[in-house]
């Protein structure tokens, strides 16, 4: 079973390498790499072309595409149309996959037959530290349920369902709640699957994250908050997003520490 990784990319020279790396050290030989880079105004290109030999090497199907697109999932889409994986996985720039042996582990002697998406876990960097991403299938009416790095979806479906434009940071969540109506089957890997960074557009965007999340659960008929306790709501992200832009890191590290042991969030992952 052949198993497509995607990476899109966008003026990523400082971290596209590593995302590379840890693709291309992965066991398991049975997948293609694609990289949909959005016509980089830096050495993104130069650097995904220099490992064009190793890729050879190793007989893993290596493609790179460099064109302008109108965001990440517009990129994300355009991969979907050019790969051929029977399922797919985004490892986007700055984020790489846990370890060498997780395609193997979630795809050697495991039958996925009736499986439409595969998700696992994840580890979230933060502040030089690493986070257990708690996953709950069971609240994905009210929550990503889990890291969408970790998912690996049947290609079909994401040509069924493509990642919205009209949502700029929820369409991922908008794909699994699509797969979810529908009554696809989801199959926890139970496997380690990725080391995500949190200095992405949804990590620092808190209230661009929450109204685009919003906007789209009520697109589902899932709303989270109405009248008084969106007001509320609203208010506490204003105060934590001005916290977030101007409070030195030592403090928001404190802070950010104190918020997930209080959520239950504070598990550490072992760093490799």
């Amino acid at each position: 079973m052949l198993v497509s990784v995607i990476t899109t990319c966008f003026n990523a020279e400082k971290c596209i390498e590593k995302t590379i790396r840890s693709v291309l050290s992965q066991t398991f030989r049975d997948f293609e790499y694609i990289i949909m880079d959005g016509a980089s105004a830096d050495d993104t290109l130069k650097i995904a072309q220099s490992y064009n030999g190793l890729f050879e090497k190793a007989g893993i199907p290596y493609h790179i595409y460099s064109q302008k697109d109108n965001g990440i999932y517009d990129g994300m889409n355009h991969g979907v149309a050019r790969c051929s994986g029977e399922f797919v996985n985004f490892m986007n720039a700055d984020d790489e996959f846990y370890d060498h042996r997780v395609l193997s582990d979630i795809f050697e002697n495991r039958d996925y037959k009736d499986t439409g998406v595969i998700y696992g876990d994840a580890a979230e960097e933060e502040y030089g530290e690493l986070y257990l991403f708690v996953k709950n299938f069971e609240g994905i009416k009210k929550r990503m349920p889990f890291s969408h790095q970790s998912v690996f979806a049947r290609r079909e479906l994401l040509m069924r369902y493509p990642f919205s434009e009209k949502y700029r940071i929820a369409a991922d969540y908008d794909f699994l709640l699509n797969c979810y109506d529908e009554g696809v089957k989801f199959s926890d890997s139970q496997v380690m699957v990725c080391r995500v960074s949190k200095d992405g557009v949804s990590s620092l965007k808190l209230y661009d994250t929450f109204m685009d999340t919003e906007k789209m659960l009520a697109s589902h008929g899932y709303p989270r908050y109405e009248g008084a306790a969106l007001s509320r709501k609203l208010f506490g992200l204003r105060i934590r997003q001005f916290g977030m832009d101007v409070l030195p890191d030592f403090v928001k590290k404190t802070i950010r520490r104190l918020q997930r042991k209080s959520r239950g969030q504070d598990q550490r992952v072992q760093l490799l």
